[in-house]
């Protein structure tokens, strides 16, 4: 914990020396030119499938305030205010409903505000087991020990065999009421620092003889590897933790990117003061950054590093904390495309993205504009059992890798829609969504 500590004091200092002589990120003139004025709404159906979920639907609905371009800030700031209400749920049994606000400049001061209430439950979460052993395994039938290079052969030779009695062995539900509060304050117009706190109420319901449908059949499950395992957190309870962070922001337009840097160092910790039933540290780092050698062209690169130690349960131990964000891996929709979520769990994690976003079309119309970008990908990550492994013991050859593709929309510069398409030597993952990954 001591050297944690140490660790992170130091990478702060460091942030503040490289912020020497850092411009502070403008929009470009282009960008500007496009971004409207005053409030203006966006919203559309949600019609969202991903290989973990299924196929989802929902509403979405945005209202943004981008002031007067004589405003303080009008040439810097993505937005002065973003609300977005939605409803969503999948037909595997993933609801996600939240209501999310967002105010950079608050008040015209350099502080943001970013704050949320979301009501988050999957009846189907994925299990995999933790760790660097278990990532380093192939999926394998714990009975047999018979081991599978792919998912669909695990998936037709193990979980639906013997009449699916095994269908549920990686899942197991939650639910998961959850609230934050992240409060950042800008230093200068590139350095910005950020405290704040996020609280939830997790329940934990393994699938264990529970009945379940598949088709027009009905099924009860057999003992699932949640309940074999009896993971820390497999009996839920609060988790609530602070968070404190630094971070250089040198990007042209924060939510759809051409040029600039992204820097950030983020720490969150959870203990009994602040009613947590878990008491744990995580330090996250990660640095971003995109070029623009000529238009309508950008490559966009990130690589990213997540220490947990302590007492964290399973399901806060999937997570990239960053400084503006926090993304589930490894696999899924935010990290490795190609695998399911979650596929690969452990205390420390590496990431590594990179995108190439090709412009081809742009309309506008009626008050509103639509950019539409083809995406390829490629992307890889690891996980390990101490914060020193990636450096001492990097087990090159055992790093996970994907690769895809997929198309992006810009509408009206700041609501960002995606979907892709993942490939990896186990699995295929197809994601539709809203944002860039990074």
């Amino acid at each position: 914990m001591r050297r944690m500590t140490l660790v992170a004091v130091a990478m702060l200092v460091a942030f503040s020396m490289l912020a020497t002589g850092v411009n502070a990120a403008k929009l470009s003139e282009d960008t500007l030119k496009k971004k409207k004025e005053g409030w203006y709404p966006t919203g559309l159906p949600l019609i969202n499938f991903t290989s973990d979920t299924g196929l989802g639907y929902g509403l979405r609905l945005y209202l943004y305030y981008n002031g007067s371009r004589e405003d303080e800030y009008f040439d810097t700031a993505p937005y002065f205010f973003q609300m977005y209400v939605q409803y969503f749920a999948t037909t595997l049994g993933r609801y996600y409903h939240e209501v999310n606000f967002d105010m950079p400049y608050f008040l015209k001061t350099k502080f943001r505000i970013r704050t949320a209430f979301a009501y988050d439950k999957n009846l189907n979460a994925n299990y995999f087991g933790l760790g660097a052993q278990n990532s380093d395994s192939k999926l394998t039938n714990p009975d047999t020990g018979e081991e599978y290079d792919t998912y669909e052969d695990y998936e037709k030779e193990f979980l639906k065999s013997d009449n699916k009695k095994n269908y549920k062995w990686n899942k197991y539900t939650y639910t998961k009421p959850t609230y934050f509060l992240n409060i950042y304050r800008n230093i200068g117009d590139y350095v910005r620092l950020l405290v704040g706190f996020e609280g939830k109420n997790v329940d934990v319901e393994p699938w264990d003889d529970r009945k379940f449908e598949l088709g027009d059949d009905k099924y009860r499950a057999n003992p699932t590897l949640l309940t074999d395992e009896e993971p820390l957190g497999f009996d839920g309870g609060w988790t609530n933790f602070g968070r404190f962070g630094i971070a250089i922001d040198a990007r042209d337009y924060e939510p759809d990117p051409s040029s600039g840097f992204y820097l950030d160092y983020a720490y969150e910790v959870a203990h009994d003061s602040l009613g947590s039933d878990y008491e744990f540290d995580r330090h996250t780092a990660a640095l971003r950054f995109y070029l623009n050698p000529f238009s309508p062209l950008v490559l966009a690169f990130q690589g990213a590093y997540t220490d947990a130690n302590r007492d964290i349960p399973f399901y806060e131990m999937n997570k990239f904390a960053f400084a503006l964000n926090r993304r589930d891996g490894l696999g899924g929709n935010r990290t490795l495309r190609g695998f399911k979520q979650d596929r690969f769990v452990g205390p420390t994690m590496t990431l590594g993205n990179a995108e190439l976003r090709l412009q081809f079309a742009e309309i506008a119309g009626a008050g509103q504009r639509f950019a539409f970008k083809i995406v390829g990908f490629v992307e890889s990550g690891n996980v390990y059992d101490k914060a020193g492994d990636p450096f001492n013991k990097p087990r090159w050859n055992e790093y996970k890798h994907s690769y895809g593709g997929g198309l992006v929309i810009a509408w009206n510069l700041a609501t960002i829609i995606h979907a892709y398409y993942g490939v990896s030597e186990e699995d295929t993952g197809v994601f539709v969504n809203f944002e860039h990954n990074f």
